[in-house]
């Protein structure tokens, strides 16, 4: 009964049944040698798959993760994923790693299921900010991370973000779906980048630098219930970096991502609830500068980078791909047209940078 679910479940997956009997997959989690264990579908990405499913001794949940690409453009995505998940496994607020494996053009991450909802902004920015020091303030020895899956680090985070947008821009400018108007609105803002780039990225520090995650929307978080004993966690590591600080805070701000799930734009009070919080939790750990100046910077920075990825998405979209979401591709029209790019040139005049 279990294996007929199995092999339903993974009917567009004719690899991954195979692979889950293998032994040193079955041996990692001491599971027996026969499949009885049933994998249900938990969600998707725009580069992954994940189930969940149970232990038939333990009872314990576990989420296998199947990767289909990278947007890093790296060649062992998921085994990349998986040591920046080591690297934060002290900090308590990412899901332990159990096995891992690349095979052909695709990889399989296995670890823990965690219990929690996803962040909402209206009630859970102290806890987002708690959560964030903690994976900020996790101690990381650079200089002993070696080999091919060592964390990427740019050397200038903002000039980083400008050439993956201008990166994304032109595909899209080469696209037969381009738009000329919504074109020259996202090259405007991202000239706008180059020019705040130019006066600004001497005064961000090496000494900011710490993990971070990069991709930061409402639903990477899991948030325990109010009187929960485990805590609250952060998932989705396809994107981790060794990078400043406020990029991360940058992205969790930014309209191009709260809107994205929510439908909400966090205003000045809504930043300063967070930040109080984040500051309050880093106390004694780290002693980061310009927290509110910085984290403006990268707001602005985060908007290029998501409309220039919102553009090349769509070209994506639209010529076809592996694998579809209608509500992704739903967003991605919204953010393109007006009053939503409208409101991120307004946040760019505003701007006090």
């Amino acid at each position: 009964m279990h294996l007929q679910k199995n092999i339903e479940t993974f009917a567009k997956e004719p690899d991954l049944l195979e692979r889950i009997s293998e032994r040193a997959y079955r041996e990692a989690l001491h599971l027996p040698m026969e499949v009885i264990e049933e994998y249900a579908f938990l969600a998707r990405g725009e580069y992954n798959e994940n189930f969940v499913f149970t232990h038939p001794e333990s009872g314990k949940r576990y989420v296998l993760r199947v990767n289909h690409g990278s947007q890093m453009h790296l060649k062992k995505q998921i085994s990349y994923e998986a040591h920046a998940l080591s690297l934060l496994e002290k900090s308590g607020r990412v899901p332990k790693v159990y096995y891992v494996e690349e095979k052909g053009d695709k990889g399989i991450l296995l670890m823990d299921f965690l219990e929690g909802r996803a962040l909402r902004y209206e009630t859970d920015l102290t806890l987002a900010g708690q959560i964030l020091a903690d994976i900020h303030c996790t101690a990381y020895e650079r200089e002993k991370d070696r080999g091919e899956l060592r964390l990427l680090s740019p050397e200038n985070p903002l000039y980083a973000m400008l050439s993956e947008s201008a990166s994304l821009l032109r595909t899209y400018a080469l696209s037969p779906f381009k738009e000329d108007s919504v074109y020259e609105r996202c090259h405007a803002l991202w000239e706008k980048g180059v020019n705040l780039e130019e006066k600004y990225a001497k005064t961000l520090s090496s000494k900011d630098f710490c993990i971070i995650n990069t991709e930061l929307n409402s639903a990477n978080f899991l948030i325990q219930n109010e009187g929960k004993a485990f805590p609250s966690h952060l998932i989705d590591w396809e994107k981790p970096l060794y990078a400043h600080f406020a990029q991360d805070l940058g992205h969790f701000l930014a309209p191009t991502t709260s809107f994205w799930k929510t439908d909400c734009i966090l205003y000045e009070k809504d930043r300063d609830l967070f930040f109080h919080a984040y500051k309050e939790a880093l106390a004694g750990r780290r002693n980061f500068s310009g927290i509110e100046e910085k984290t403006e910077l990268f707001i602005l920075f985060n908007c290029i980078r998501g409309l220039s990825w919102c553009a090349y998405a769509y070209a994506d979209y639209q010529k076809g791909r592996d694998i579809q979401n209608e509500d992704t591709f739903r967003k991605i029209k919204e953010y393109l047209t007006d009053p939503f790019l409208s409101s991120v040139e307004e946040l760019f005049r505003e701007s006090r940078t």
